[in-house]
């Protein structure tokens, strides 16, 4: 008979399945144990049924929709693999494996362990030890999809850190496990125009001349305002941006547009274009080309439009905490051009409860060119 345990309190097991075993010899107890009474027994079976009805309870969550139907399910049990757009849930050992696709997905979320819930809430408050509960984490999980999941949030924390070499390394990881991956919204690219740490570029230069297209698009993001490596950067956005992969391409569109932004260039006609193609972006992927369109509306003096565009990497909630705290920054001085005074003062307030050890989010080292304003049309 196998044995099985499930969990009564903190530090306290009940063993399934096999009787407790007789005390030990010179117990007080030795000379008087007769085995267990049949009201001991009932008493313990009950406690089972109550704790392995919890334990069926807890789980794996997943939310989903039939195709055609605008209904959704609920679903909590074992989610087995979660590969590119393709999910295999189990409800329980007896029941039959199910799949669901792409649009039919609305919510994968995973019965976390401790260390990664903590490392996940402490990635904006104490990202040092957010790294350590989730390396902890990574080391403890067996499953592969889940391990996925925890390496997306490692990029997420070291990206606060703005350690884009660790950074990216951990989302090849992700990529080299699942080349499909739904994580894509984390990959580790520059939109601000800082330039990269030492380490960053040196990770940058070698990433540029791989052959793996997600590794050039990292490389040419660090490297594309860098004045020695501008031309191959562009060449390699260029090249993706026309390439086979449909998940990349829009990507690499829009960081080619990162000079302009900056440049306090852009035309009106151009950047309706901008929102045009910002429009159609899936709303993951919205984060960075807000960034820049916000830039660009701001340089020419457009506050509240570029404001709303601020505030899209907030609701959408970015990827790069630390591009988003920015974002609630301008977004607040934005609206204090506009006028509008209270929303700009809730703007800050947000952005000091969420990022208080924050003074100004920005993107060291490196200080930003000049902010052109120009109001011609």
């Amino acid at each position: 008979m196998s044995t099985s345990f499930v969990a009564v309190d903190p530090g306290a097991l009940l063993v399934i399945d096999s009787p407790p075993p007789p005390p030990a010899a010179g117990s007080h107890r030795a000379r008087v144990w007769r085995g267990p009474s049949p009201n001991r027994w009932a008493s313990a079976a009950a406690l089972i049924l109550c704790l392995v009805g919890r334990q069926l309870e807890a789980g794996d969550r997943l939310v989903v929709r039939r195709p055609g139907s605008q209904g959704r399910i609920e679903l909590q049990g074992e989610i087995l693999e979660f590969r590119g757009e393709e999910v295999s849930f189990q409800a329980s050992a007896d029941e039959p494996i199910q799949t669901w696709r792409g649009p039919e997905i609305l919510l994968v979320e995973p019965d976390r362990r401790e260390p990664h819930q903590r490392g996940r809430q402490a990635i904006s408050q104490d990202p040092v030890q957010a790294g350590v509960d989730l390396e902890q984490a990574l080391s403890e999980e067996p499953r592969p999809w889940v391990r996925r999941e925890i390496l997306s949030d490692l990029v997420r924390c070291a990206l606060f850190q703005r350690d884009f070499a660790v950074a990216g390394s951990r989302y090849l990881a992700i990529e080299n496990s699942d080349p499909e991956t739904r994580h894509l919204a984390v990959i580790p690219l520059r939109w601000t125009p800082a330039p990269p740490a030492r380490d960053d570029r040196a990770a940058a230069i070698k990433w540029l001349r791989s052959k793996s297209d997600t590794a050039k698009l990292m490389g040419a993001s660090q490297l594309l305002l860098d004045p020695e490596f501008r031309t191959e950067a562009e060449a390699a956005l260029r090249q993706i941006a026309r390439g086979d992969s449909l998940r990349l391409q829009p990507v690499a569109q829009w960081q080619l547009r990162r000079t302009e932004a900056f440049s306090g260039r852009p035309r009106v006609s151009d950047l309706r274009y901008w929102q045009k193609s910002f429009d159609q972006l899936p709303v993951e992927l919205q984060a960075g080309p807000a960034y820049l369109l916000a830039e660009a509306l701001d340089r020419r003096a457009e506050s509240a439009l570029a404001a709303s565009y601020w505030l899209r990497l907030v609701t959408h909630e970015a990827a790069d905490l630390r591009l988003l705290a920015e974002a609630l920054e301008r977004g607040a001085e934005a609206l204090q051009t506009a006028g509008q005074t209270s929303e700009a003062a809730a703007l800050r307030d947000e952005r000091r409860r969420r990022f208080p050890d924050l003074d100004r989010p920005a993107d060291p080292p490196g200080v930003p060119p000049p902010r052109k304003r120009t109001v011609d049309r």
